[in-house]
């Protein structure tokens, strides 16, 4: 079972697992994101930058996760959504314990990139909260690879093949970015990796074998 290792978590500190989360985030997304329709300053308040985070403004840990892309109210809507059925399928596969887990390693991580790279450049770094989500949606991909999603309200596309989009895109960022970018990226998808890295190594393994004919 891929991300078996939470499980033996779970038995010892199940009781740090966060019922409802999925509900608390896409709400409080939904919260920030009509505040910032007429607040946009809010917004900066509750970013990920880390010239404000080491002088103490530690609540920019986690807001900045709930941030939603800058957009209108109708795409504002279909974000919250998208969020939410994302959120709530990876839940309801895993367990709230396992969950939890999963996307407290992405704010972490991410958490801790942002500062290892303002430390490095010895500056202020802005970081946001897309690779967190983004792992969360190749998991949900991972998890459920033939549920159709409809582009544009029209076209159905099964999530395997925008899993392998948006892969093909992150690597490509990852290649040509900078350090920073770099980091911001392997640091949200850290999660992932850990729970999906030895299922993609023994997928590679077995399609390797049956490339060189080792199955019929």
């Amino acid at each position: 079972m891929e991300g078996a290792w939470v499980d033996r978590l779970e038995r010892r500190f199940g009781f740090l697992a966060a019922p409802g989360l999925p509900g608390f985030l896409a709400g409080m997304t939904a919260l920030v994101g009509i505040l910032g329709l007429y607040k946009p300053e809010f917004v900066d308040a509750i970013s990920l930058y880390t010239e404000e985070l080491r002088r103490g403004q530690v609540w920019r840990a986690l807001t900045f996760v709930v941030v939603p892309p800058p957009t209108g109210p109708l795409w504002l809507i279909l974000w919250v959504l998208l969020l939410y059925s994302c959120f709530k399928a990876l839940e309801s596969a895993w367990g709230d314990f396992k969950f939890t887990v999963f996307f407290a390693l992405g704010v972490a991580a991410t958490v801790l990139g942002a500062l290892a790279v303002g430390v490095a450049f010895d500056g202020d770094v802005i970081f946001s909260n897309s690779y967190v989500l983004l792992a969360a949606f190749l998991a949900f991909a991972r998890l459920l690879p033939d549920r159709e999603v409809l582009i544009m309200f029209i076209l159905p596309v099964k999530l395997r093949w925008l899993a392998a989009i948006a892969a093909v895109f992150t690597a490509a960022q990852f290649v040509a970015g900078g350090l920073a970018e770099r980091v911001e990226i392997a640091a949200g998808l850290a999660p992932y990796f850990l729970f999906f890295g030895q299922g993609h190594w023994l997928d590679a393994k077995f399609a390797w074998r049956r490339w060189r004919g080792g199955y019929d």
